[in-house]
C-alpha cells in the first residue's frame, strides 16, 4: 500500500483503530519500497533514503494518536508489555536509570524563566495546564490539547492568569494565534508524537516573536542505550512515538522551519541518556 494509504489494524486490550502510510515527514520522500531499520508487527520503522530521518511508517490517523492512543493512556499498556515480554532487560534497564540522574535535570519552567522574554507563553499538548501553572505573573499561559476534558481543566487554571487552552490539534490550534504573539512555546515530550511535526514547527516559527524561544524534548535515538535494549529501549513506544529523532535530525528541521538553535550544548544531547533538549530561537 502506497503513501497515503489509510487501512485498520487490530491492537491487544485497544481493539481496531486506523492507520495512515506515511511519506518522510522532514523531506516528503516515498520510502515505502526501503527497506525496515526496526519492526515489530504490525509497526516498521524506516530511516529515508533522502534526508536519513528515522520515523513509523504506518501511524495512527491524528484523532486515533491523540484519543485513543493519548500517552496518559497508553504508557500504562506499554509498561506491562515490555515487563512481560522481555522481564530481563526490562530490570535492566530500571537498574541503569541512575544514568539519568547524573547531571541536574531540566524543568520547562526553570528554562522558560531563564530564556524567554516577558509575555505569553504556549505550551503544546498541555495536558491539564500544570506545567506552565507556576510560572511567573510576568508570563501569561496558553496551551493546545486536544482532549477535551483535560483541555477544559486547562483552560480554567490558565484564564485565571489571563491566557487560555485551545481545545484542538496542534496545527489547527497554533492557527488561530497571530503572527509574533508568543514570546516562547515549549514542547516538552510531544514533538515524538506528532504526525506532521514539520508543520507544527513551521507554525511555532510564524507565532513566535523576534527573539521568542521554543523549549524542545524529544526521545534522543542516537542514546548508547538504544543498540544495547534494542526494540526494549525506552524510546521506542509503538505506535504512540511516531518520529525519532537524533541531534542531527532534530537540528535539520529547526533549521528548516527559519529558527536558529539557540542552545543545544554537551549536556543536552548526552549519548548517555534517552532524551535530549534544546532551546530554538526565532531569528
Amino acid at each position: 500500500m502506497g503513501v497515503g494509504a489509510i487501512e485498520q489494524v487490530e491492537l491487544e486490550d485497544v481493539g481496531p483503530i486506523r492507520v495512515e502510510t506515511r511519506a518522510c515527514p522532514q523531506c516528503g520522500a516515498d520510502n515505502t519500497a526501503r527497506a525496515a531499520r526496526h519492526s515489530r508487527a504490525p509497526w516498521t520503522i524506516k530511516d529515508c533514503g533522502d534526508c536519513g530521518f528515522v520515523y513509523l511508517e504506518k501511524a495512527p490517523v491524528y484523532d486515533e494518536l491523540f484519543r485513543t492512543l493519548a500517552w496518559q493512556k497508553n504508557w500504562k499498556r506499554e509498561e506491562k508489555r515490555r515487563k512481560k515480554a522481555r522481564p530481563l532487560s526490562y530490570r535492566a534497564s530500571k537498574l541503569t536509570r541512575f544514568r539519568l540522574h547524573m547531571f541536574p535535570r531540566k524543568q520547562v519552567d526553570d528554562l522558560t524563566i531563564r530564556f524567554a522574554r516577558p509575555g505569553n507563553v504556549i505550551d503544546i499538548g498541555c495536558a491539564g495546564g500544570k506545567r506552565l501553572a507556576t510560572l511567573p505573573d510576568q508570563f501569561v499561559p496558553f496551551g493546545i490539547e486536544i482532549e477535551e476534558e483535560i483541555a477544559a481543566q486547562a483552560d480554567t487554571l490558565f484564564r485565571t492568569k489571563g491566557g487560555r487552552a485551545v481545545n484542538a490539534s496542534s496545527l489547527d490550534g497554533l492557527k488561530q494565534f497571530d503572527d509574533g504573539f508568543f514570546s516562547a512555546a515549549t514542547l516538552r515530550s510531544y514533538l515524538e508524537h506528532e504526525v506532521q511535526p514539520r508543520e507544527v514547527m513551521t507554525e511555532i516559527a510564524r507565532t513566535l516573536a523576534p527573539g521568542g524561544i521554543a523549549i524542545i524534548k524529544v526521545p534522543n535515538y542516537s542514546s548508547v542505550m538504544r543498540p544495547i535494549m534494542g526494540l526494549e529501549w525506552s524510546g521506542f513506544r509503538f505506535p504512540d512515538h511516531v518520529n525519532y529523532f537524533t541531534p542531527a535530525s532534530l537540528r535539520q528541521m529547526i533549521e528548516g522551519v527559519g529558527l536558529n538553535v539557540r542552545r543545544f550544548n554537551f549536556f543536552d544531547q548526552m549519548p548517555t541518556s534517552d532524551n535530549m533538549w534544546m532551546i530554538a530561537e526565532r531569528r
